[in-house]
């Protein structure tokens, strides 16, 4: 029984880790699949991954459609304030852009990813704050469990204060640098 589990559970690991479908394999636009890659910030090593998912169905790449279409997907992704947009959304920078704005690109990146992460940490707290205050109208519940409750709602108090905090300071960091950027653009 456990030797089915792990090929069933090798199977689904290998199965998302394939990049594309048969059928875009297949329909190979590979200069619009380097665009839209481009234009995510993928490393070229994507490349790599698109390789071996269409290898899996018999089908190869065009390497340099791909790398025509990435680099002018790169040309939309490189602009400093999608520094900003890309890591409020979530997504880190991967070292892809010029040498030129690399380390600006980078700095902008994470300063915003930061306030991504802070608030979804603080989203995290409130959901945990909102279960516990639930499972507090529970009337079956036994005292003992209503003090632990409230003692696990004062730590998230204190944890949400501190999230707040932090989501604060980065947010004033973030608020700066966004400046910063509209500052050097306008000189």
């Amino acid at each position: 029984m456990k030797a089915i589990v792990f090929y069933v559970l090798a199977a689904l690991l290998l199965t998302g880790c394939a990049t594309l479908s048969r059928e875009q394999c297949q329909r190979g636009d590979w200069f619009g699949l380097g665009i839209t890659d481009g234009q995510n910030g993928q490393p070229a090593s994507r490349l790599d991954q698109h390789a071996r998912a269409c290898s899996e169905h018999g089908i190869h790449v065009d390497n340099q459609q791909y790398l025509n279409g990435r680099a002018q997907g790169l040309e939309d992704y490189c602009r400093i304030e999608n520094a900003f947009d890309s890591g409020l959304e979530g997504r880190r920078y991967q070292q892809v852009c010029p040498p030129s704005i690399d380390a600006v690109f980078e700095r902008y990146n994470r300063a915003a990813y930061e306030v991504y992460q802070n608030r979804k940490e603080l989203e995290r707290i409130d959901d945990l704050i909102q279960d516990n205050e639930r499972r507090l109208w529970d009337k079956d519940l036994y005292d003992d469990n209503r003090r632990r409750i409230r003692s696990n709602l004062r730590d998230l108090d204190r944890q949400r204060d501190r999230a707040r905090h932090d989501l604060y300071s980065s947010e004033q960091y973030l608020d700066r640098l966004m400046e910063e950027a509209r500052y050097s653009r306008n000189r």
